[in-house]
Order: C-alpha cells, then structure tokens, then sequence
C-alpha cells in the first residue's frame, strides 16, 4: 500500500484498518436485514401498518418476529449479491489489458501486464481476479505453457466460490421452516395445556395455541419459497456473469503469449540458445558496468584530490593575503584610535580651563554682590536715621510752634540739614570707590 511521504507507518495500517473494518460493515446481510426489521416492526407498532393480515402472519408472536429477522437478513444477502453482478456485468466489457500484439507477446511482458490491472482492493470482481491469477502463472513460471488449462481451473475455482457465497442465504432458507416447526410445536403444547377435561366448552385457548402452531408454519413456509424464488434467480444471473467472464478472459489470454510447444524440439533448442546467448550477453554487459564503475571511481579519486590540491593552494594563498589585509587595517584603526584619543584629551583640557576661568568670575560677581548688599545695608540704615530725624524734627516744629521759638528752631533745622549733607556726601564717596573697585575685577573675571 503506498503511503504519503511524512505519514507514519502505524496511521496507515490504522486508516487500512478502518477502511477494511467499514467496507465489511457496509456489506454485512446481518446489519441490513436487522436495520430492515427494525424499520418494519417500528411502522407495526407506530400504527402505520395496520393490515391484520400481515399483524397476523408476521408479528403475532416471537417465532414470528425470529422468522421475519432471519427473512430480512436472508433478502439483504440476496439484494448485496444482486448489486455486486450488475455492477461487475457493466465492467466485464471493458478491455483491461491491451490488445494482442502480432506475433504474440514475451512472458517476460506478463509482469507489465498484471501491474496494469486494478488492485485486489480497488475491484474485487471475477474478471480482474481471473486475470490477476492468470498472469500470476506466468510470472512464476517464466511460460505460458499450461495457461489454457489454468483458465479452465480458474472457471471452476469462481464456480466454486459464487456456489459457497450462498451459504448465509441457504442457511436461512434452512432455518426458517425450523422456525416454523418449532412455532407449531409450541402451538400444540399451548393448546394442549389449556386443554381441560372440566371445561370442554371453552376451547378459546385451544383455538389460541393451534392459531400460532399453523401461523408460524404457514409464514415459514412463505418466506422460505421467496428466499429460494429470489436465490434462484440471481443465480441464473451470477452463472450467465461467469460465462461472461470466462469468455472475455479467454479472449484477453489466449494466443497472447509466443509458446515454444512444437513436434520436433527445434524451437524449444532455439529458444534455449536464444536464452544462453542473453544470458552472455548479460553477464558481458555487467563486467562493462563494472569497468566503466571503476574507471569513473579512479577519475572521481583523482579529480577529487586535484580539486584538494587546488583547494589547499587558494585556501593558503587567501589565508596569506587576508592576514597582510587585517595587519595594516589593525595597524590604521590603532593610529586613527590613538589620534582620536589626543584630540580628545585636548578638547577636555581647553573644557576644564574654560571652567575653571567662568568659576573664578563667577566668585568675583558674587563677591561683588556680597558688596553691593553690604552698601544697601548701610544706604537703608542712613534712610531709618533720616526718618527718625524727619519725625523728631516734626515734633520738634510742633514744639517750637507751641512755645514760639521758631529762630531757634531754624537755627537747628540749618544745623541738620548741614550735617544730612555732610552725610549724603561721605555716602556718595565710599559708593563710588566701591563701584572703582568692582569694575576691575569684572574685567577681569571676563
């Protein structure tokens, strides 16, 4: 069985598995008949069936139940049989292997010819079986010698086998009047165990028991003569598919293959130098393959260590100029590396005097703040002074006005404001000769 590349080999045994299990479900006579049952005393008890006969004569009691299953089973067997002869009758016109040739084949071809066929699997009907073991021979025996002989056991061998596919049909056809004569044995009993010496005049369940025992044998006896009827018929069917099958079998091998059967022997002595001289001709043929093997081996040797050779050359020669390479990049990375590096440190050292020099103004502007704050300071401690002086000199003014001395008062407000100017002007000094000093240490912090 061909498998797909990548599916393991225990999924395919388990799908085959499957498939097989499937296929012999699907042609079971036993799952059919018993669906077939099934169906038919659901539409008794469904009320859909409601003819008294057929209640009667078919569901009136369990042996009639039993010889209804083993009918359906029987007459699915008989319809699966039916299905398989139209549908292998349709195929045996077709031409399945290819026409004979003029003059005949080689049973050398007969390989060929079987693998052509349908596999066992894909169509298992009489014709492509009858052909698959037809060429078997031949493959064997390396001659078609004995192949009509074979064809005939192969049509007695099919016979054989389409008689013994009856035997689930014969074996019901068999047990159903057991069926019925079981059912009549049961009847009598019945009726003779509600048989009473006092009661004479009630015979119902007498009537009740004789009613089953002639039923069951009356539907057994029915069913069995469809069974055989149906049986019969599609065995004239199968045995006029069999002629047809032996007729295009005979037709697709006979003459097919040359034969070397004659009186005096001749062909069978040129048919067996033929064969000598093949086989020399073989054996010839394979001691040139092996010369030609080894001489492509010893060219395949050489040209493998000249291409070695050649290999471990370019291999050095690159090894040599890639080294000279790497050493004068390493050698331009190390300059370039090292000239970075100057620079670099360069530019850190005009940064880190740069810095320092802003650091040193920035102390000089801060001194020079320290100073200004000290001059505001004194400024605003002169402002208090002269606000303290305005409101004496106010009260001193209210005073004067009160008493009347207001020369005096002048004479002493000329007195003050002499000494405020005086103040204002050693002020204004020491401010300039502050901002004198500043002004040459902001330059030179710039």
């Amino acid at each position: 069985m061909n498998r797909p590349p990548g599916q393991p080999v225990r999924e395919v045994q388990r799908v085959s598995y499957v498939k097989a299990f499937t296929t012999v479900l699907i042609r079971s006579p036993l799952l059919w008949g018993g669906a077939l049952a099934f169906c038919f005393f659901t539409l008794i008890h469904g009320g859909v069936i409601t003819h008294a006969g057929t209640i009667r004569y078919l569901a009136g009691h369990w042996v009639e139940y039993v010889e209804t299953v083993m009918f359906t089973v029987g007459l699915s067997a008989l319809g699966l049989k039916l299905l398989d002869v139209y549908s292998q009758r349709s195929r045996v016109a077709e031409q399945l292997l290819t026409e004979i040739p003029q003059g005949g084949q080689e049973p050398s071809e007969s390989v060929g010819l079987q693998q052509s066929l349908p596999a066992p699997t894909e169509d298992g009907g009489y014709l492509v079986r009858r052909l698959r073991e037809a060429l078997d021979l031949v493959v064997r025996t390396g001659s078609a010698e004995g192949l009509e002989d074979h064809l005939k056991y192969l049509s007695d061998l099919d016979a054989a086998r389409a008689s013994q596919s009856y035997g689930l049909v014969r074996f019901v056809i068999w047990a159903i009047p057991i069926m019925g004569f079981l059912g009549t044995v049961i009847g009598i009993t019945e009726a003779i165990a509600n048989l009473s010496p006092t009661q004479l005049e009630n015979i119902t369940g007498v009537v009740a028991g004789l009613g089953v025992a002639f039923d069951t044998t009356a539907t057994a006896l029915a069913l069995s003569m469809v069974l055989m009827l149906t049986q019969f018929l599609i065995d004239r069917s199968e045995q006029s598919l069999l002629g047809s099958v032996d007729e295009a079998a005979w037709k697709s091998l006979a003459g097919r293959f040359q034969s070397l059967d004659s009186g005096d022997g001749t062909a069978v002595a040129v048919a067996r130098l033929s064969e000598a001289v093949a086989r020399s001709s073989s054996q010839l043929l394979e001691a040139q393959e092996h010369s030609w093997r080894a001489l492509e081996q010893a060219a395949a040797g050489s040209l493998s260590k000249a291409v070695t050779a050649s290999g471990d050359e370019l291999r050095s020669a690159l090894s040599d100029s890639l080294g000279s390479t790497l050493a004068q990049w390493s050698e331009s990375l190390a300059q370039a590396h090292a000239h970075v590096n100057s620079q670099r440190e360069d530019r850190w050292a005009r940064a880190a005097d740069a810095l320092t020099a802003a650091m040193e103004g920035f102390q000089l502007h801060q001194q020079a703040l320290a100073d200004q704050t000290e001059l505001l300071e004194r400024v605003v401690d002169a402002t208090r002074d002269v606000t303290d002086l305005e409101r004496s000199l106010e009260s001193n003014l209210a005073a004067l006005t009160a008493t009347g001395r207001f020369d005096e008062t002048l004479a002493t407000l000329a007195a003050a404001v002499q000494l405020l100017a005086g103040r204002a002007a050693d002020t204004s000094v020491e401010s300039r000769r502050i901002d004198l000093q500043a002004a040459p240490r902001s330059r030179r912090a710039a």
